[in-house]
Order: C-alpha cells, then sequence, then structure tokens
C-alpha cells in the first residue's frame, strides 16, 4: 500500500479538487456519484447520474447504466475488485474537520461516520478516505473528551491493517497520550512526546506531538518549557494551520503562568493577551478564540473583536498579527486525494 494514496495529507481537507470521483479497476474506470452531493429536495437526496456507477454497500457492489445500440443495460462491479480511488476530499470529511477546529465534536462525528460507512468495504485501497475520517473521528473524540468511546475506537483501529502504516500507528500512539496526559500521567506523556519527536518526519505529527508535549509541560506547571514547545508549531510548521490556535492558547496560558513579581519587568500578562488578540483576529471561528474572550480583559476583547471583523470585512491586517504560512505550490499540487 502506498502511503500517499492511503493517508491523505490533513492539508488536503482544505483544498477541494475539480477531479471526478473515481473508482478503478483493472484495464477499467468508472466514474462515480458522490453521495454526499445532495439536491435541494426535502429531505435532501443523493444526486445520481444514471451514466454514473452507484455503490450499493450493503450488496458490495457498484451498478452504472450502459446504452449499446438503443438498448439499456446495467453493469455490476464488485467492490472487492477496485484497485484504487481518485476523489476529492468528500465534503463532509471537510466539513468534519472544521466542526472539529470550532469545537463542535458532535457535528463532527455526525458529518465523518457517514465517510467511513461510505469507505468501509474499500478502506485498505489506495486512495481510500476511511483511515483520513478516522483520524478525524479520533480528533472528535479528544474534543470531547470521551475516553471511554476512544478507548473502544482505538482498539478496534489498531487491529486493521492501516495501523500498521508509520504515520497512523503514530496518530494512535498520540491518541493515547493525550489519554494518558487527562489522567495526570504528565511526566511519562513529556518523555514519550519527545521520543517520538526523534522519530517522525512530517509536518503534521511534529505539530501534534509539541502540542500534546506542550500541555504536558503547562499540566506540570513547567511553564517556560512549555511555552518554547507551543511556539515551536507556529515558527516551524505554520502550514498546519488548524493546529496553530491550540499552540498560540497554550503558549498564552504559559506566559501567564511564568507570569511572577521577579519577572514584572517582562510584563508577560501583554505577552499573553497578544498571542490571546492573535486567535481571535485570525482564528475568529476556532473553539480556542471563544476561550481567549474568556480571558482576556474587556477592553481587549473588544478591541480584538472590532479588529476581527475588519479583517473580515477586508481591511488590512492589524500591525503584528500572527498568521499561519499559507501552503507552499508545491504542497497544493496535488491530484484528487494522492
Amino acid at each position: 500500500m502506498r502511503l500517499s494514496l492511503l493517508f491523505p495529507a490533513l492539508a488536503l481537507l482544505a483544498t477541494a479538487s475539480s477531479s471526478a470521483q473515481t473508482f478503478v479497476f483493472k484495464g477499467e474506470r468508472w466514474e462515480i456519484n458522490d453521495p454526499f452531493t445532495l439536491d435541494n429536495s426535502i429531505p435532501p437526496k443523493p444526486v445520481v447520474d444514471p451514466k454514473k456507477g452507484t455503490v450499493n454497500a450493503i450488496k458490495g457492489s457498484i451498478e452504472r447504466t450502459s446504452v449499446s445500440g438503443g438498448i439499456e443495460a446495467t453493469l455490476t462491479r464488485k467492490l472487492s475488485e477496485v484497485t484504487e480511488v481518485i476523489w476529492p476530499a468528500p465534503s463532509r470529511l471537510r466539513e468534519a474537520q472544521a466542526n472539529v477546529s470550532r469545537g463542535e465534536p458532535a457535528k463532527a462525528l455526525d458529518n465523518v461516520e457517514a465517510v467511513l460507512k461510505f469507505f468501509e468495504p474499500i478502506k485498505n485501497v489506495p486512495g481510500s478516505w476511511w483511515v483520513k475520517a478516522s483520524i478525524v473521528k479520533l480528533d472528535a473524540l479528544d474534543r470531547l473528551q470521551n475516553d471511554a468511546a476512544t478507548a473502544t475506537f482505538l482498539d478496534a483501529f489498531e487491529k486493521e491493517d492501516a495501523a500498521k502504516l508509520p504515520e497512523v500507528a503514530t496518530q494512535i500512539q498520540l491518541a493515547r497520550l493525550m489519554q494518558r496526559a487527562r489522567k495526570g500521567d504528565h511526566e511519562a506523556v513529556i518523555k514519550e512526546s519527545a521520543e517520538l519527536l526523534a522519530k517522525v518526519e512530517t509536518a503534521e505529527l511534529q505539530a501534534r506531538l509539541h502540542i500534546v508535549k506542550g500541555n504536558s509541560l503547562l499540566a506540570a506547571k513547567k511553564y517556560e518549557a512549555a511555552m518554547t514547545t507551543y511556539l515551536r508549531v507556529p515558527v516551524f510548521f505554520g502550514s498546519e494551520t488548524e493546529l496553530i490556535p491550540k499552540a498560540l492558547l497554550g503558549a498564552a496560558r504559559s506566559f501567564r503562568g511564568m507570569d511572577s513579581p521577579a519577572l514584572r519587568d517582562q510584563k508577560l500578562e501583554s505577552v499573553s493577551n497578544r498571542y490571546l488578540y492573535d486567535i481571535i483576529v485570525s482564528y475568529p471561528v476556532s473553539k480556542e478564540a471563544e476561550e481567549a474572550k474568556a480571558m482576556l480583559p474587556k477592553e481587549e476583547r473588544a478591541k480584538a473583536e472590532a479588529d476581527q471583523k475588519k479583517v473580515a470585512a477586508g481591511g488590512p491586517l492589524p500591525e503584528g498579527v500572527i498568521m499561519a504560512k499559507p501552503k507552499l505550490a508545491a504542497e497544493e499540487k496535488v491530484e484528487a486525494n494522492k
């Protein structure tokens, strides 16, 4: 299995593709009806083009209407015959990721379950979105802090073929670490996070590990180390936009923890407030923005909200605001979900 096909980068969820949904068989390709594209009926129904294949997950087959010599015939292929999937990021998967960022884990689970159900019969086929959807589900469960549900899902996920892939295995380890952190096992989480950081290479996993490590350092009241750990995310992994507000909020909390009479001249509370301001202006629909508003003094919160509205209306970015780095062009030139 090719990792680049089976485990698409998280950033692709933010970039829609114009490629048609396609199932590849040996010597043949079928365009497939997208079950996530709905019409305007009440309740809405999937838009179906009879010339495209329609997946019947219950029968484990795909059916397509063909006309030859004026005669209409129904062609059938088995899902087990699919050798590759070429499919843009499903709309409900993109929405699930947005739900997680906005702090709407219940909505995220509703959206992601639809994706998991559709791709379940072809979960190990290159290009399938089943693994990516599973990772988003883990994120949603983490937001809910439902350790019982997370443990049950992880136990099942670890038995899948995909769990043998290095990056997927690391995502599972991350989820286990977050569970342990919630139980207060912070010293072990700090140690194991540091060990994993030496082994992983992708920007997404590096960024996630820094946040997990930073959270436990903060809980252990190692404020300066936590601050340094969090700030590595926007500095070195700024393209991982969905993780930046978490890192900035962690840094803001770390600066507040560092504040003391001995460091009064450094005005660390003001530094903290600046990061909270940046979250509100740069990531206004995130869960972290709501937490930042609750932490900021009333006047500074009002200014941040006013500046955010100006930016949303097309105004200039306030001086000094930390914004995530855009993806490099080479990273965006990706065919479908490869």
